[in-house]
């Protein structure tokens, strides 16, 4: 014989004790008054006490009803919160979604998709982690992110992706410095500049892009690497140490005594993409995609 308590006892139960009458809860559940009686009995059959007290008038809970009561809609209420998380989950509407940026969020299209998946998805429990490549690519093979944003074109044998945009380059240099009136800039005219840059991402990438431009012009690149983050290397700039690179996105940010000139060629870019797991079902990583697809074709970058 079951002797399990179901979840449909408790909700026959709950209605029976919020309207104070069988007939009124069979009204309530639109089921025919003997299906809940049947199944009120079964219930202190299995708890072995008397939850109502049965009156011409209506029910009234016993003392063991009132404890159950209390319990009971607990139950219920959890049960109900747990499975409208599991349906929002996966709708993307809640859940998680972990990200790993080498980039600024101070402005561009990865801040624009943020904010309208935030905006749209505001349950959906989101993690940014700052770490250099290879970390971020391991963390996302291993599932550990659902996505990688980073400078350059998609490793396609990392995953899927997608280039999220095309971006301008900018030298930064002290606002005293000759070249900060300029509007834009030749590389042939920053051969002489010492570079500052750090250690950390997109340090090495920023150095490996100096040497590809300046090295077949006749000097060896001056280079000064420093353990800094980004906001650090700035300030360097800033307090005369030397220039720096840097991509559109990054000028939403401004830094003591810095200014951004452009520099290179009006066709000169540098591509930022968009890396996932394909075998990743997440459907908050799907979503985030689909945005990031929009914003993609609205900056130009996917057609």
């Amino acid at each position: 014989m079951k002797t399990e308590i179901e979840t449909q006892h408790l909700t026959y139960f709950l209605s029976v004790a919020e309207t104070g009458s069988f007939r009124k809860a069979a009204s309530r559940l639109n089921v025919g008054q003997p299906a809940v009686s049947r199944r009120i009995q079964r219930l202190e059959d299995i708890l072995g006490v008397s939850l109502f007290e049965r009156r011409s008038t209506g029910a009234r809970l016993t003392t063991a009803g009132t404890c159950f009561a209390a319990r009971a809609r607990v139950i219920v209420d959890d049960l109900r919160a747990a499975t409208d998380t599991a349906r929002g989950a996966g709708l993307g509407e809640n859940g998680y979604l972990r990200i790993g940026v080498i980039a600024s969020l101070s402005r561009g299209p990865l801040r624009q998709v943020l904010e309208s998946f935030v905006d749209s998805h505001a349950y959906v429990d989101l993690c940014i982690a700052e770490l250099d490549r290879g970390q971020l690519l391991t963390q996302l093979s291993h599932r550990r992110l659902d996505l990688v944003v980073a400078p350059g074109k998609p490793d396609h044998e990392s995953g899927d992706g997608l280039i999220l945009a095309h971006e301008r380059v900018y030298l930064a240099v002290p606002s005293d410095h000759p070249l900060a009136d300029r509007q834009g800039l030749r590389w042939s005219e920053v051969l002489k500049e010492t570079f500052v840059v750090s250690t950390q991402e997109p340090g090495p990438e920023i150095h490996d892009y100096l040497v590809r431009n300046l090295s077949d012009l006749g000097r060896t690149v001056q280079v000064r690497r420093h353990s800094m983050g980004r906001e650090g290397i700035m300030s360097l700039v800033g307090l005369g140490f030397g220039v720096s690179l840097v991509a559109d996105h990054w000028l939403g940010v401004r830094y003591p005594n810095v200014t951004f000139v452009p520099i290179g060629n009006d066709d000169e870019i540098v591509p930022f993409s968009m890396i996932w797991r394909p075998e990743n079902d997440n459907p908050a990583l799907r979503r985030f995609i689909s945005l990031a697809r929009i914003e993609a074709k609205r900056s130009g970058a996917l057609s």
